[in-house]
Parts: structure tokens; C-alpha cells; sequence
């Protein structure tokens, strides 16, 4: 058959009558020739019309949130320019008479994307490694058990499942890894505390270096989410040990990561939401390891799975039957005396029965003694581990130093990089009751150079981020320096007569509660505006 090319053919083989157009074409020929011009005149007319359309459409507003060097955000309502660049999706126009079948996604589906710090997930996923186990199938059969495990404390409580230490009796050592390419190595060793083979739950505590040496540092461990916080479709990760990666004969691994869904759910005794049901692969060693969110939250414990013919189905305690299991140990350690505490005035915000803000009386940024700094750069050089340099000789504006931002538990050398944060932001600030204020007391607390907790300089993204947010709904995210944080909002708000909303104060509370047993409300105050090296080993990451 002879080949047949749809683009030099002068017949259009997709018409559909092609035989009555081609008897009729000769006789139309002159008559086409005479249309042609005048067409090609209305198709410009028709065209110029349309771009004289375009260009006169009216111009819509957008919003522009316009962000300040602070913690305010101010909106204003802006024309688009007229000059404006348009990025589109690239196309491809197919021409009509090959009339291929080809099929262009509409959308695309968005991939989660996991917001924690791997090397966060490695210091609190861990080998759980026990000598002396009797072997069920082989009388006097000893054997290693392995498994993985999870630090739910800060003074090195482990959740782990019991299979994995089911008829041992020798030392239990916990083995941790430095980064996903070195392999697992015995760093610690461990007591059994607690131990439930009906729930398949078993906790232990760190008790010495594998050198012998006593604990002495506090361990990162897991915050854990509510299974009623999850729903179907929700993304998960499991961290784990698992042996499939190994030669079968040494416990030393790499640490593995497989991903899947949130499947569905199962009651278990007193429990709605007793197993979380996955399709994420878990195989022997991962279990007792970490089920996560995507934020890096404790969601569950990789447990047992199951094959249904040519489909996985895995099983996952939920992080509910955990906390509850190990809350005698882990509420008992966490537990802060709150005597010290001044308590807030708790008292909701009625927006309509208060002055509106305005940013304005606060008078930010004044440079109060007249030496041409104003206090943002005050703050700067308080603030500045070394001595700073400035923009030019006139020695108004700083340009690099070195600052400690608590925040994120990293220095920075550039000015350019920071915002000075007011730690009470002035909105917040305004509907806690400082909207009564007197503009003088309202210019005092926005420029206040004599508390160094009250002005800080961070990272501007990390200021603007937390904008007027309080902390029931922002957080730094250096959950070290939660206590201190919380520490600091509560006095500040206390010494200047603020009070706070119930979810504020229960959010304080929750932050409290991170703080290790040493760390006292008072050890929060700062009497330099520089941390001491002791709080910066503690804070940094």
C-alpha cells in the first residue's frame, strides 16, 4: 500500500464526504479565488479586535501582603501593573489532520512532602539488639533478637514491641547509626521496665554508655499524634531495622525508610482506633520502629503484617495505645511543678469591643538616645557576639556580625538575614490589653532595650512566619528552646499586665512540659542580651 503523508496532500483526508467535496471542486474554483482576499481581510479585522479586547479589559485588584521587618503583617490592595509576565504550562498544538491518540494529564497529583529533619528521625529511631533468646523451634537453640525501637523521652525511655524480646534473658544493648550510609553500631545499653505481650508492647530505659560511662545528655525523642487526628489517604513513613537489609548474621544495618497510605483503621479492646491498617512494607526487624506523618510526628509501631494473596496488609499500633501503655514512666518524668509559675489572667478576645490596632502608636524602631541608630540596630550590636561592621563610616546601620537565633538554634553574619522579632508580638500584645496603654508605655515596650527577652534578633523568614501568631498556633520550630520560650511569654506577659486566652495558656503548658527537670523559671530570665554558652550548646542544632 502506498505510503500516504496527511501534510503535502492537498485533500483533506479527515473531511466527511471527501468524494462529493472533490466532485464539486472545480466547479468552486473560481469562486474560492475571488473569496480569498476579502476572507483574509476579515480574519486581520477579526483579529485586531480581539487584542484591542484584551488590552482593554479592566484591570482586577489582587492583595499584597506587604511583610514588615517585625512581626506584623499589614495588607494593602494593589492595582496589577500593566506590564506584567505571564509563565504558562508549555502546550503542543497537534494538527488536525493526524488526529493522534494521545492522552495530556489535566492535573497533577501533589506529592507530600515531608517537612522534618532526617537527621532528627536518626537520633530517635533505634536498634534494639538482645542476647540469650531461646529459640521456639529448637530446643536449647539460642539466638540475637533484633528489632527496632523509638525514644518517647528525653531521659531515654524506649517503646519497643515485646516479641522482640520474648524469651531472652541476656543484656539488652541499643544500637544507633550516625547517618543513612553507616551501618548500626552498640552505643548504649538498656533495662526492661515494663513489658505486655497482649498488646505486644515493651518498655525500656537507656542506663549506661556500652563503655560504661553514665548518662549524662538528654535524648530527642518522638512527639506523638492522636490516631482521631489521622484520616484515609494520609501519607506515612516507616523508619526501622529491618534484617532483610542484612546478611543474617550480624546485627550491624542501615537504617530503612518505606513509605505508604493511611488504609483504614481497627478497634482493639478499649480502643476505636487500636491499629492503624497500611499498605507500607514492614518486614522482621522493623518491628517496634517508627510509623510517621509527614511532619515527622509518632503516629504508630510497625507491629505484624499480612499477606492477602498478592497484597500486603500491615498493622500499626497507634500512638493512642502507647502514650496510654508507658504514661505511668513517661507522665510521672515529664511532670513540672507549676507553683513557680505566675498564672495569667485568662480572658477571651472580643475584637469588636476594643480599639482597632494601629501600628502606628507603637512608633517602632525610634532611635530614642538621637546617635542615628535606631533600635533595630541597637539590638544588633546588644545582640552580636563580635564586634559588628557597619554600611558606611557613619556608623547608623549594621552590616554583619554574629547572632545566635534561638529560634532555629543557628548563627548567622549578616544582618541582611534577620529581623529583630518583638518576642510579644505588638498585636498580640494590643488585644492582651495593651490597647488601654498609653501611647509613651505602648513606645516603651515596642523599643525596650532594658529586658533582652523582649527583642530578638532571628531569621527574617522564621519572623515572618510567625507574624502575630501566639504559641497556640505558632511554635519555634527548635523544640530545645520550647521551654525557655514558653518560660519567657508567661513573665513578660505577666510583668506587663497581658493577660492570655485559654488555648494560649494550655499551649504554654504543653511547652512546659518539654523542659528538662534542671530548667527552672528563673534559668529562663537572661540578663544579657547574648546567650551563655551553656544555653547555646543546649539550644543549638
Amino acid at each position: 500500500m502506498d505510503s500516504y503523508n496527511p501534510f503535502t496532500n492537498t485533500e483533506d483526508p479527515f473531511e466527511e464526504d471527501q468524494s462529493a467535496e472533490t466532485s464539486n471542486e472545480s466547479s468552486n474554483t473560481h469562486l474560492y479565488s475571488l473569496l480569498r482576499p476579502a476572507a483574509f481581510y476579515v480574519f486581520l479585522i477579526i483579529v485586531a479586535i480581539g487584542i484591542v479586547s484584551v488590552f482593554m479589559r479592566p484591570v482586577p485588584d489582587i492583595v499584597v501582603v506587604v511583610e514588615n521587618r517585625d512581626d506584623e503583617i499589614v495588607n494593602e490592595v494593589l492595582p496589577i501593573s500593566e506590564t506584567t509576565t505571564t509563565t504558562t504550562a508549555p502546550t503542543t498544538t497537534l494538527p488536525t489532520t493526524l488526529a493522534p491518540t494521545t492522552t495530556i494529564p489535566q492535573t497533577i497529583s501533589s506529592i507530600p512532602v515531608s517537612t522534618y529533619n532526617q537527621e532528627e528521625i536518626l537520633k530517635k529511631t533505634v536498634q534494639v539488639v538482645v542476647n540469650g533468646c531461646l529459640s521456639s523451634d529448637q530446643e536449647n537453640t539460642f539466638f540475637t533478637g533484633l528489632g527496632s525501637g523509638v525514644l518517647v523521652s528525653s531521659s531515654g525511655h524506649i517503646l519497643t514491641n515485646a516479641h522482640v524480646l520474648e524469651n531472652c534473658s541476656g543484656e539488652i544493648h541499643i544500637a544507633t547509626v550516625q547517618n543513612v550510609d553507616t551501618k548500626s553500631e552498640i552505643t548504649y545499653t538498656a533495662k526492661l521496665l515494663k513489658i505486655d505481650s497482649n498488646l505486644d508492647l515493651a518498655l525500656l530505659l537507656i542506663t549506661s554508655h556500652i563503655s560504661g560511662y553514665v548518662i549524662s545528655e538528654e535524648f530527642d525523642y518522638f512527639e506523638m499524634k492522636s490516631s482521631s487526628d489521622l484520616q484515609l489517604g494520609e501519607s506515612l513513613e516507616i523508619w526501622g531495622y529491618p534484617s532483610s537489609r542484612g546478611d543474617g548474621i550480624t546485627y550491624s544495618l542501615n537504617i530503612n525508610l518505606t513509605k505508604g497510605t493511611v488504609s483504614g483503621f481497627e478497634q482493639d479492646t478499649n480502643y476505636k482506633r487500636g491499629w492503624i491498617v497500611t499498605d507500607a512494607d514492614i518486614s522482621y526487624g522493623n518491628s517496634g520502629g517508627a510509623a510517621l506523618d509527614t511532619t515527622g510526628k509518632l503516629i504508630g509501631m510497625p507491629t505484624f503484617g499480612v499477606t492477602e494473596g498478592a497484597s500486603w496488609i500491615g498493622y500499626l499500633r497507634t500512638s493512642d495505645v502507647l502514650e496510654d501503655w508507658a504514661s505511668d514512666y513517661l507522665f510521672e518524668e515529664k511532670a513540672n511543678d507549676f507553683s513557680g509559675i505566675p498564672q495569667l489572667e485568662i480572658k477571651e478576645v472580643d475584637l469588636n469591643a476594643i480599639p482597632k490596632y494601629q501600628r502606628e502608636d507603637w512608633n517602632t524602631w525610634d532611635d530614642i538616645d538621637s546617635d542615628c541608630q535606631n533600635t533595630r540596630h541597637e539590638v544588633l550590636q546588644l545582640e552580636s557576639y563580635v564586634s559588628v561592621l557597619f554600611t558606611n563610616s557613619s556608623s547608623c546601620f549594621v552590616s554583619s556580625g554574629k547572632w545566635f537565633d534561638p529560634y532555629n538554634g543557628t548563627f548567622y553574619f549578616f544582618s541582611g538575614d534577620l529581623d529583630v522579632d518583638h518576642f510579644i508580638p505588638l498585636y498580640n500584645a494590643h488585644i492582651s490589653g495593651a490597647w488601654s496603654w498609653s501611647i509613651e508605655k505602648k513606645v516603651r515596650f515596642a523599643n525596650n532595650l532594658d529586658d533582652p527577652d523582649l527583642l530578638l534578633a532571628v531569621n527574617s523568614f522564621t519572623n515572618r512566619e510567625k507574624s502575630a501568631y501566639g504559641p497556640e498556633d505558632w511554635k519555634p520550630d527548635n523544640t530545645k528552646y520550647w521551654c525557655e520560650y514558653a518560660y519567657d511569654w508567661i513573665r513578660i506577659k505577666y510583668e506587663w499586665g497581658l493577660t492570655a486566652t485559654q488555648r494560649e495558656w494550655g499551649a504554654l503548658l504543653e511547652m512546659i512540659e518539654t523542659c528538662p527537670k534542671d530548667f527552672t523559671f528563673e534559668d529562663a530570665i537572661n540578663n544579657s542580651h547574648i546567650f551563655s554558652d551553656e544555653k547555646i550548646e543546649r539550644y543549638k542544632h
